[in-house]
């Protein structure tokens, strides 16, 4: 459903009683040191294949954890959609826990159609950004090098219809992001909680994604997006929600009062809608794949 402006008025008369950290925590980021990082996390979980790839654009081993659906192996002519799932900050491939579970469930119950989720590790805290310095090239990574592994390696839809992205906090500023920047590449993003900007309007990369690219857009890309009321990144949504409005593009946006920067209750109130509706963005590809 489309929001007017009325929203992004309600949104920004509510920022005075919105924490004022966000340039506090970017400045926060920006002094990481990636060398501290952990960038493979060894574990195991249930149904998933941990991989390791060497990212020549990172210069170092980088871990992904990937989600096959019950088919893949019994059915070797048919491909499926990808959703790559985008960790926030101080998260790894490990994000598994985010989303995972709730995939599985819906797959036993009937609900989604197969798919396979890509769960990479990025660095803790790379914005999803190449840096100019420090080895951090994580669009590169994701866009240039997994993407294209991911779909010589597997039986993937290889195509804008059959790729989508979501992602957490900063996976889900992450995934706005790509998914306006690259409108050939994806055809949706759900994001929760999403980190959408730390400064001046000029400065948030998605808001000028849209201006330059709204006409591969409109009518093309589904957005998703579910945020707190009182989360601190609450205050960047309203030049985001402006320039949707002024280029005419579609989406769904939920706002929930009582809910800080909070994942488990973001889940717990949200998961099943998101996973719901990565699978709505896919339903002409999957079902023509089920055909063959």
């Amino acid at each position: 459903m489309r929001k007017s402006l009325c929203l992004f008025l309600i949104l920004l008369a509510s920022i005075s009683r919105v924490s004022p950290l966000i340039a506090e925590e970017h400045k926060k980021i920006d002094r990481d040191d990636p060398e501290s990082w952990t960038w493979v996390v060894e574990k195991d979980f249930p149904g998933y294949t941990h991989l390791v790839l060497e990212s020549a654009s990172m210069k170092r081993k980088m871990g992904v954890n990937l989600f096959l659906p019950p088919s893949y192996e019994s059915s070797a002519d048919r491909r499926y959609p990808v959703v790559y799932y985008l960790h926030g900050a101080t998260g790894t491939e490990s994000s598994v826990y985010d989303l995972g579970d709730v995939v599985q469930r819906g797959l036993r119950e009937g609900r989604l159609a197969e798919t396979i989720y890509v769960f990479p590790n990025a660095g803790h805290y790379s914005g999803y950004r190449d840096w100019p310095d420090k080895n951090i090239k994580a669009e590169t990574w994701i866009i240039a090098e997994l993407i294209p592994y991911i779909d010589a390696h597997y039986r993937t839809i290889d195509a804008r219809e059959g790729r989508a992205l979501c992602g957490w906090s900063m996976g889900g500023g992450g995934s706005l992001r790509f998914a306006t920047k690259y409108p050939e590449m994806f055809c949706a993003a759900a994001t929760i909680s999403a980190a959408v900007g730390y400064r001046i309007p000029e400065e948030i990369q998605t808001v000028n994604n849209l201006r330059r690219n709204a006409d591969k857009l409109r009518g093309r890309t589904g957005l998703f997006m579910v945020i707190g009321e009182d989360d601190f990144l609450y205050e960047g949504y309203p030049p985001l929600l402006a320039e949707l409005d002024k280029q005419r593009l579609e989406y769904e946006l939920i706002t929930t009062p009582g809910i800080d920067h909070n994942l488990g209750k973001m889940k717990e109130r949200f998961a099943d809608q998101i996973v719901e509706f990565l699978d709505r963005q896919f339903a002409g590809v999957t079902e023509k794949s089920a055909e063959k």
